[in-house]
């Protein structure tokens, strides 16, 4: 049978590892990681042609963060034509606005002196000004505070499982503990999206974020009351399509339908293992988490120190749960 301890424990840990973003390609990929490594090896010079060369082979396109990057690498190569072109780029195409970031980074030092400087983080606070002119600072504060009792707990539950066991006093405890405080977040959530809708990051930056981690710990009838608007905001770009997927995953699952992208694991006790909870079209599922921004299923299990194979998995899912428990998710009929 699948343990009900599921929905109290197991499924907290999904929400805390990011999504991997997709890719431009395997060439652009490989060589931005070489660049990286090269960077960590202090090789300033070849870690920055490397980007260069990356970009340039990817018609002058690169991620923000990289272009962040070949800067710091270029500062570090004491080369500082090089360095303010990429800042200038991200400072100027897509409004870079990370103030502080940039006056903390001690890998730019070598640009501090340049009058450019002084020139790149008035555009910078410029681009932050802007950016949060729109900001509902009431919310945010509110919203800080929520995420950090969603996770204040959380962020030991898989510790706490390891060390005392699943069924340990412990886990009750913390089971309670969390149960609690999602009660209480769910109420204010739920209270802001009646209020405003699904606020974008115009009005509360990052954090709809949190919004999103309140549902996916709330119940069946509040997830599906709530889906549609999530659902609305992704296509509006207030929220994320990887976060959107999680959710969608969490209410198939819990209508008695399998899951899509493979986001949601269980524990089986008598083995004492993770699985990849119930699967439609396990074969395919990596080209579904590629379209909403997520990495391989391999990559997001190697958490719980599971092995995917999808030509095995409904055997051995079937082997695990047994038929008899399968029999309601609609894939396994």
């Amino acid at each position: 049978m699948i343990n009900v301890r599921l929905s109290l424990v197991l499924l907290f840990l999904i929400v805390l590892f990011p999504c991997l973003g997709q890719k431009f390609g395997e060439d652009y990929t490989r060589r931005i990681m070489k660049a990286d490594s090269l960077f960590q090896e202090k090789k300033y010079r070849e870690s920055a042609e490397t980007y260069n060369n990356a970009f340039n082979d990817n018609s002058g396109v690169g991620y923000l963060p990289d272009r962040y990057m070949a800067a710091s690498a270029w500062a570090m190569a004491s080369e500082a034509d090089s360095a303010f072109y990429h800042l200038f780029r991200i400072i100027d195409r897509v409004k870079y606005d990370e103030l502080d970031k940039v006056l903390s980074d001690s890998t730019l030092k070598n640009l501090w002196s340049d009058p450019r400087w002084t020139k790149a983080i008035k555009l910078i606070k410029s681009n932050k000004e802007t950016k949060e002119a729109n900001y509902n600072r009431h919310l945010i504060a509110i919203l800080d505070s929520v995420f950090a009792n969603d996770q204040k707990y959380r962020l030991t539950v898989h510790d706490t499982i390891s060390r005392y066991g699943v069924n340990s006093p412990q886990v009750s405890e913390m089971n309670r503990l969390i149960i609690g405080i999602d009660s209480a977040n769910i109420h204010i959530v739920t209270a802001i999206l009646d209020t405003f809708g699904w606020p974008g990051p115009d009005i509360i930056a990052e954090h709809g974020n949190t919004i999103f981690l309140v549902l996916q710990h709330s119940d069946i009838a509040t997830q599906l009351k709530y889906l549609p608007l999530m659902r609305d905001a992704v296509k509006r770009d207030a929220a994320e399509r990887s976060s959107l997927a999680l959710l969608e995953d969490r209410v198939a699952l819990g209508q008695g339908h399998c899951q899509i992208f493979g986001s949601q694991i269980g524990f089986d006790e008598k083995s004492n293992s993770y699985y990849v909870l119930p699967l439609f079209d396990p074969a395919h599922v990596d080209e579904r988490r590629k379209e909403v921004g997520l990495g391989s299923l391999q990559e997001y299990v190697d958490f719980w120190k599971i092995t995917w194979d999808h030509v095995r998995y409904r055997k051995q899912l079937r082997k695990l749960v047994g038929k008899k428990s399968l029999k309601k998710y609609d894939c396994f009929l």
